[in-house]
Order: C-alpha cells, then sequence, then structure tokens
C-alpha cells in the first residue's frame, strides 16, 4: 500500500503521512471501536528494525490518535485477531 494521508495538527500544520493500513471493526465484543475507522500509519521513525505506527480513530469528523485506553486495547486485539483469521473487519490490512 503506498497510500498517503495528509494529518492536521492543532496548530493547522499540515503533515504526510504512509497509509500502513485502515479498517472498521463490525465485531460486538469491540464496543469502544465497532464502526469506526481506524488508520494506522507511519511516522518515519524506527524502533530497532521495525517502524513505529500510530493509530488514529475519526471522532467527531475527525482523525485522532486513539487514547481512550478501553478503546486502545480493542484496536490492538482487532489487529490480533486479523492477523490469525479470527475476526473481519471492513477496509484494508
Amino acid at each position: 500500500m503506498d497510500e498517503k494521508v495528509i494529518l492536521v495538527t492543532p496548530s493547522g500544520e499540515k503533515l504526510e503521512k504512509k497509509l500502513v493500513c485502515y479498517f472498521k471493526s463490525t465485531d460486538d465484543e469491540h464496543p469502544n471501536i465497532k464502526n469506526i475507522p481506524i488508520v494506522a500509519i507511519e511516522t518515519g521513525e524506527m524502533n530497532g528494525a521495525n517502524y513505529v505506527l500510530e493509530f488514529f480513530w475519526e471522532q467527531n469528523g475527525i482523525y485522532q490518535p486513539v487514547n481512550n485506553e478501553a478503546a486502545w486495547g480493542e484496536v490492538k486485539k482487532t489487529i490480533i485477531d486479523i492477523i490469525n483469521g479470527k475476526t473481519e473487519v471492513e477496509g484494508v490490512l
């Protein structure tokens, strides 16, 4: 996936980042993120040999960092379930 996204900071600065994946959970077991678009972007930083990712969710029409602990737990569980083939989502991974 070579798509780019434009993020706007609170100060109005526009940042272009590489989109890694996007999805929307349709699982009733994830009520905090059900039917909410989630995007993962590369930060451009490395942690050892791995790229650092940031996850954003749509709140009030704006993509914001996932800063809710319960929602973040559901995002991580959904990604693990997708990798293991245990759940289906709308979108691309």
